[in-house]
């Protein structure tokens, strides 16, 4: 089997009715293949991947409309043997990518999009690696790249180095969350968290006492920290210096993720699950007297309650 790229317009990609991401979708039903090319069956791909929150084409709309299409993941095609002209090719992988164009070119076409010159040039003529060979051999390649990408998988950054980059991208070109989100593909909201956390888990780096104990496995404890607005509150955390301004709620949180030296014997920190203790913080520190770390974390009250420990 061999590949070719070849330069096509994104009228000549035909989405693939049968994605492998439409199979759990209520209303889904298998196409022919002999069907692919009309209009009606491309209409109903083409509003699964837009409609469908969890494919998230808005944001990946949005990446683009910013920066251009950007091919670091080549479209792959193959071609659609029910064309006459044999001038269309159904895509194999980056239906997410051609659907966004297309919606994207829809718009522009429309009058409900302007884009910058140097952005449209980029999707009006898109470079894509057609798959050549016999029915069989095509296939095999097809399951096997789908196989790579879906099951393997490309190994993601943790959260940490993704967070490092956004504060570069926000503190040193963008100076706002909206455009860092734009550049990226995600909302501006969870752009914020990912900066919030990342300069707050830098002010505990910088503490004279505990700056020893601050790492970056300890990022998705801030992060769940800068999510919950009681926590925030808690902390003091503030939107114009980005940090935490509440001295004492700030020492106990620390305290929280520090290991403890008692009696010459070492124990881990209180706070091992981010998501989880963190979030049951929320419930804990409005309480008037919130918190007191000994063998377990409790709320001691006016009337002495207690909440359920933190181990």
């Amino acid at each position: 089997m061999q590949t070719e790229t070849r330069r096509l317009s994104p009228d000549q990609l035909l989405l693939d009715p049968n994605n492998y991401r439409f199979h759990d979708l209520d209303g889904y039903r298998p196409v022919n293949p002999t069907r692919y090319g009309e209009s009606g069956v491309q209409d109903r791909a083409l509003q699964f991947l837009r409609d469908t929150p969890t494919f998230d084409l808005r944001a990946l709309r949005d990446s683009i409309i910013s920066n251009g299409f950007v091919p670091f993941e080549q479209i792959v095609v193959e071609k659609y043997p029910g064309d006459v002209d044999r001038a269309k090719y159904v895509v194999i992988e980056g239906n997410r990518r051609a659907a966004a164009i297309k919606t994207i070119l829809r718009d522009v076409n429309g009058g409900a999009l302007d884009l910058k010159p140097e952005v449209l040039a980029t999707l009006t003529e898109l470079s894509v690696i057609e798959i050549i060979g016999t029915e069989a051999e095509r296939t095999k390649y097809q399951k096997t790249l789908m196989a790579i990408r879906h099951v393997a998988g490309i190994k993601e950054w943790g959260p940490y180095q993704q967070a490092r980059l956004v504060v570069e991208m926000y503190d040193n070109e963008e100076g706002a969350f909206g455009p860092v989100a734009q550049r990226i593909g995600i909302s501006a909201r969870e752009v914020g968290r990912r900066y919030r956390a990342s300069k707050a888990l830098e002010q505990m780096e910088q503490d004279e006492e505990f700056g020893e104990y601050a790492e970056p496995r300890l990022y998705s404890f801030f992060h769940e920290a800068v999510s919950q607005p009681k926590v925030r509150e808690w902390l003091g955390f503030s939107d114009e210096t980005y940090q935490a301004q509440n001295t004492d709620a700030r020492r106990t949180f620390y305290e929280l993720l520090s290991p403890r030296d008692l009696n010459g014997t070492t124990f881990p920190p209180k706070l091992q699950n981010a998501n989880r203790e963190v979030r049951q913080l929320k419930d804990v520190v409005d309480k008037p007297v919130p918190l007191k770390i000994g063998s377990s974390l409790t709320y001691v009250g006016k009337a002495s309650s207690s909440l359920p420990a933190i181990r």
